[in-house]
């Protein structure tokens, strides 16, 4: 008890959590005042909040996204002619070890590696965005393949696949690699709920794609023992962000006839 007291209090000093205060306090002096359209107005974004910040609705709604991509037991992958991870589990900076950043997702770097180390690739090709150095664009997936073959947990070459601006440019260049060296089935690993769009993605344009999702973000938060805190904070709107960008990526796809 005293533990969910103190949690919920620091909430109160979070951003989230204080603008949430601020519009409880303006929605109960509004209604003290008589005037019931702002009461409910402000009292509407108050609740509003709360479903976000503060239940499990937007995990599990992440989760629905995920549920089909997990794969607990990694041995049971078939063995495929590369592993592809896509960009997201890692950011430049130039200060940093090998000049990267780790982030929340960065899981899928741990997943990608473990199943090339355990043979279920015979190459990794390493995707991800762009970062600009000395004035000039360099693709992210090349501060992953310093760090690897540095470190040298496995033997099999590692690619990285340049500059890309989204999934669909990751596939593209991921399938000039792969027509140069014959390569048809790959392990595709990214976060499972991004699994959805980025599958169809590098089926579309000719691979065999077995999925690998990790970054289980919405499935790990439902696993948590709590079902409500009274004050919000950002965790069930980044769930909600991530699933609305996966909606909204998936027909902007559909639109564009890239699926």
């Amino acid at each position: 008890m005293l533990y969910f007291f103190s949690k919920t209090i620091g909430r109160l000093f979070e951003p989230i959590g204080f603008i949430w205060f601020i519009l409880l306090i303006a929605s109960l002096r509004a209604y003290s005042k008589k005037n019931k359209a702002q009461a409910f107005f402000l009292g509407s974004i108050v609740f509003l909040i709360s479903i976000i910040g503060g239940t499990k609705l937007p995990a599990y709604l992440l989760s629905t996204l995920e549920q089909p991509y997990i794969i607990e037991d990694l041995s049971v992958i078939p063995e495929c002619d590369a592993v592809v991870l896509l960009g997201g589990g890692h950011s430049y900076n130039s200060k940093g070890v090998f000049q990267i950043e780790l982030n929340g997702s960065a899981d899928r770097i741990l997943t990608a590696v473990e199943l090339v180390r355990i043979g279920k690739g015979k190459a990794l090709i390493a995707g991800g965005g762009m970062f600009l150095e000395k004035g000039k664009q360099q693709g992210e997936g090349k501060l992953l393949k310093n760090w690897i073959e540095a470190w040298k947990p496995f033997d099999q070459p590692v690619y990285d696949l340049g500059v890309n601006s989204n999934t669909r440019d990751e596939a593209i260049n991921a399938l000039e690699l792969a027509n140069k060296r014959g390569w048809k089935k790959i392990a595709l690993i990214t976060s499972a709920w991004h699994m959805r769009r980025s599958k169809a993605l590098f089926e579309q344009v000719g691979f065999e794609v077995v999925p690998v999702g990790s970054d289980l973000q919405g499935t790990t938060a439902l696993e948590n023992n709590w079902s409500f805190y009274p004050v919000p904070n950002t965790s069930g709107f980044n769930h909600l962000s991530w699933y609305m960008h996966e909606q909204i990526g998936w027909l902007y796809y559909k639109l564009r006839g890239w699926l």
